[in-house]
């Protein structure tokens, strides 16, 4: 009966999304014809909200606040500065910072005088930025701090295209001689003064929801990065249809963390949807400080990568371990019993009193703890960039926190399907949002998606443009899924990383390699096996959890080399191995791994911005480490 129930609900809440076509795309016209451009959108809305708060950043210590009014104001100063720069519309202007207040600013202003911008990773290195800057012919660069500006400055001669940066950070310290560098306030105060206010207002009566808004670069995991052209029309069918679900809701005067790297598409385009409707934005810049300002950002809704809830779970399970007999008895019953409640809750059916009442015991003692570590106002929080464990979704949401996963890339806007409160399955990521249709390739598996989100092309690269799309226009998503009965996605894998066995077995190395990510001792895996007889695993420790292990377990060690190598330590890591895949077929189980005594980087060209390990690249740079492993006996 209540699986009846769960899957009608289910069901009319898709038909409900999914009503007549042409009423949807009458709907999304309207919106596109009301709002136009994120400028003009935004802008709409400084004469809409005028003097309430709307940006909340902590880059000098204390929060500082901007409101709409303010935010106006420096748009403009933003949009006469580069005009004063000879900045021409459809020029190129970068951005290259953590998250920040000044980020969103320096984006709208360059906007609003038709300029594309293109955002550069925080963490890129000074190659990787050179790389973008020259692909996309970046005039401006607005960086964030001293290691963006020490990473960037270089580049002035070496980048033809680039003339000037733009420094947010006053305390950066800075080429002062160079006329080619200025500061952030100085940079505004450069707009006031020239004030090209009739230009600004002739480009803004030119803007359109076709003009090319930015180019998004992809993160390289599997070959060079390629710069995705988004439109506003492409960016704001997330405002749209993201907004669309019921459970998204209307939070006009709520606000949203910013988390996820604002260079990332599907950061990008949800603080897009935050403005326009006139919620707040709070940043965090440094990540390091996520839990910090969770709780004074205390905000109801983040996105995040499946990372952040990763590691709080194991941390979380961790902590428990060294707790005492009593208290892993009372939090194994505490989240028992918030499975039991979760359960029916899920299902629409009715809490007995009974359970109510354990259910009330359990979270005053334990599982409100857990959701205060995301503050006290957290509605749920969006998970993307990479699959999440369904254990690990159920655990939270046992203890009153959804995680709601959801699907796309850097070409889609990024969503192509989403889960939410109303409308969620765990392991899915969820159904498809209006206007984007999506099939599954007979042959291959692939999940192929149309929609007005999704991009014509990349810059300068037509050959990978038509190898993105199928003959009849099909956008290639490169992984592999299903659909249920339901219409919710399931995504298995990535077709470039499946490990194909000398045996001829399809294994996905993903599932491998989260499920061991989950550990609290594991920080990264590369599961290794393509054209080999048996898998086997490149390991680099949470070596913060590991040395505390080692000090509690009187094993000395001299250097990090010197640890991995004890056997006490390798034997930790077999057990961690062996607990984890005891329930999987044996083709798909590590046979044989190796500690890395050192972490994977972005500037060793190991992992991508978005912390995903470059197989191919990985798998060459430690091709003796792995030789070794298949030559043992």
């Amino acid at each position: 009966m209540s699986t009846q129930s769960t899957a009608q609900r289910r069901k009319n809440l898709t038909e409900e999304y999914l009503r007549n076509r042409k009423d949807l795309e009458i709907e999304f016209q309207q919106f596109l014809d009301k709002n136009r451009h994120f400028g003009l959108m935004v802008l709409d809305r400084v004469k809409k909200y005028g003097s309430r708060a709307e940006l909340h950043h902590k880059p000098y210590g204390t929060w500082e606040t901007i409101t709409w009014e303010q935010l106006g104001e420096m748009m403009h100063a933003v949009s006469s500065a580069l005009i004063e720069y000879g900045i021409n519309e459809e020029d190129m202007v970068g951005i290259f910072s953590p998250n920040r207040a000044e980020w969103h600013i320096a984006d709208l202003g360059s906007l609003c005088i038709r300029a594309i911008d293109v955002p550069i990773y925080a963490t890129n290195t000074t190659r990787e930025a050179e790389y973008i800057i020259n692909d996309a012919g970046i005039r401006v660069l607005f960086v964030g701090r001293q290691m963006q500006y020490d990473r960037s400055y270089p580049l002035l001669d070496q980048c033809p295209s680039l003339e000037h940066i733009v420094v947010f950070h006053r305390d950066t310290k800075i080429h002062e001689n160079d006329p080619r560098v200025i500061l952030w306030d100085d940079f505004l105060e450069l707009g006031r003064k020239t004030n090209h206010e009739t230009e600004i207002a002739r480009r803004l009566e030119r803007c359109h929801y076709d003009d090319k808004a930015t180019l998004i670069y992809t993160s390289g995991t599997t070959g060079e990065p390629k710069g995705a052209i988004h439109t506003h029309k492409s960016l704001m069918h997330n405002s749209w249809a993201v907004g669309y679900f019921p459970q998204a809701g209307h939070f006009d005067h709520e606000s949203t963390l910013s988390m996820l790297p604002l260079s990332h598409v599907l950061e990008r385009s949800w603080c897009y949807g935050v403005l326009q409707i006139g919620a707040h934005i709070w940043y965090c810049e440094d990540h390091t400080q996520i839990l910090e300002h969770m709780k004074e950002a205390n905000t109801i809704l983040m996105n995040s990568a499946p990372r952040l809830y990763e590691k709080m779970y194991s941390t979380i399970n961790a902590g428990v371990q060294k707790a005492s007999p009593f208290k892993k008895k009372l939090f194994t019953w505490a989240v028992a019993t918030g499975a039991q409640a979760g359960e029916r809750k899920m299902n629409d059916l009715p809490v007995p009193l009974s359970l109510k009442v354990r259910h009330a015991i359990a979270d005053r003692l334990v599982l409100k703890k857990i959701r205060m570590l995301f503050g006290t106002r957290m509605h749920h929080v969006n998970a993307g960039g990479a699959p999440i464990n369904p254990e690990i979704s159920r655990f939270f949401y046992n203890a009153g926190i959804l995680i709601t996963p959801g699907y796309g890339l850097t070409e889609t806007g990024p969503v192509i399907s989403m889960n939410g409160p109303k409308c969620f399955k765990f392991g899915s990521v969820g159904p498809l949002v209006p206007l984007v249709e999506a099939r599954i390739d007979k042959d291959t598996g692939e999940i192929q998606a149309k929609g007005p989100n999704i991009i014509k092309e990349y810059y300068n690269k037509p050959a990978e443009t038509k190898a993105a799309f199928t003959d009849d226009g099909w956008f290639k998503t490169g992984d592999i899924g299903h659909f249920d009965e339901d219409g919710y996605l399931y995504i298995t894998d990535r077709i470039k990383d499946l490990i194909i066995t000398s045996g001829g077995k399809n294994i996905a190395p993903q599932m491998i390699e989260q499920a061991m990510m989950e550990d609290y001792y594991i920080e990264f895996i590369a599961a290794i096996g393509d054209g080999r007889n048996y898998i086997t695993a490149l390991i680099v420790p949470s070596f913060a959890a590991l040395e505390e292990y080692a000090r509690q377990n009187n094993i000395s060690f001299s250097s990090r080399e010197d640890l991995v190598s004890k056997p006490g330590i390798r034997a930790l890591y077999k057990k961690i191995i062996d607990d984890r895949q005891k329930d999987w077929g044996r083709v798909e189980q590590i046979k044989k791994f190796t500690l890395l005594p050192k972490e994977f980087s972005q500037e060793a060209g190991e992992v991508t911005p978005t912390m995903k390990v470059k197989r191919k690249f990985v798998e060459k740079k430690y091709a003796d480490i792995i030789e070794a492993m298949y030559a043992e006996n």
